[in-house]
């Protein structure tokens, strides 16, 4: 059961308070954010508040929600005596800002996975249009196991995170087919130069010698076995250097 600390809509024109939506299957834009520390940290909010805005115009939605309107919220939600290792996920469609804030679930050394036939609709943008993810993720213990979106038999994604491949010494990464994360993006700025845009089959899956998960709630984790697939992890050497930068920028 997921631990929430607050749940909030406005109405976008003039931010006044109603009854919360959380505008789950509507047409909208969501992102989810980490926050940590004390006082609170909205980690990488910058590239998700810019990232929210370029989709719901892309999504055609004429609506914005700027730095400073949002800090105005929830400076009077979040308490600065608190130590946070949350998630907040902000919500948006033409008329209603969804605001909530949920515990974050640790993820388990021993993770695992399985696939699902499936890919989002509308997969290059945040949007809420999650009823198969979310059916999909209330049916597993997310500290320790992803469901892999798989489509024509190419791995694409897991429901909450991206996926990175490793194989002697490169890291691919799928072409196409799937939302690429704050956390993804991040990444890749840093190594870029180590980076193979390869779509993955499942049959070729037996060649990676890790895969790494990557995404706001999970963090950086190592998969120990896709079991649908056959799949083993034979070693974490990028595991143990990604998580490592990953927590020195937090």
């Amino acid at each position: 059961m997921e631990n929430i600390l607050f749940k909030k809509s406005y109405l976008l024109n003039n931010f006044k308070e109603v009854k919360y939506n959380d505008l789950w299957n509507k047409k909208g834009i969501f992102t989810t954010i980490r926050v940590i520390g004390r006082p609170y940290c909205l980690y990488l909010f910058n590239q998700h508040l810019k990232n929210l805005n370029y989709s719901l115009k892309k999504f055609g939605i004429n609506a914005s929600l700027s730095k400073r309107k949002i800090c105005k919220i929830i400076n009077n939600l979040f308490n600065k005596k608190t130590t946070y290792d949350h998630l907040f996920r902000v919500a948006i469609n033409s008329n209603i800002l969804s605001l909530s804030l949920r515990t974050r679930v640790k993820p388990q050394k021993k993770f695992f996975a399985s696939i699902a036939l499936y890919q989002r609709p509308d997969y290059k943008y945040k949007n809420l249009n999650y009823r198969k993810i979310l059916n999909y993720i209330s049916k597993i213990n997310t500290a320790s196991k992803e469901i892999l979106l798989v489509n024509k038999n190419y791995l694409l994604e897991g429901c909450t995170t991206n996926l990175l491949f490793i194989k002697k010494n490169k890291i691919y990464i799928p072409k196409e087919g799937y939302y690429p994360g704050i956390t993804l993006k991040f990444f890749l700025k840093k190594i870029k130069s180590f980076i193979v845009k390869q779509n993955i089959h499942i049959n070729k899956l037996k060649d990676f010698e890790e895969i790494i998960l990557l995404g706001t709630g999970k963090g950086v984790v190592s998969l120990s076995e896709i079991k649908d697939l056959n799949w083993k992890r034979k070693q974490n050497i990028y595991y143990k250097k990604l998580l490592n930068f990953y927590n020195k920028s937090l």
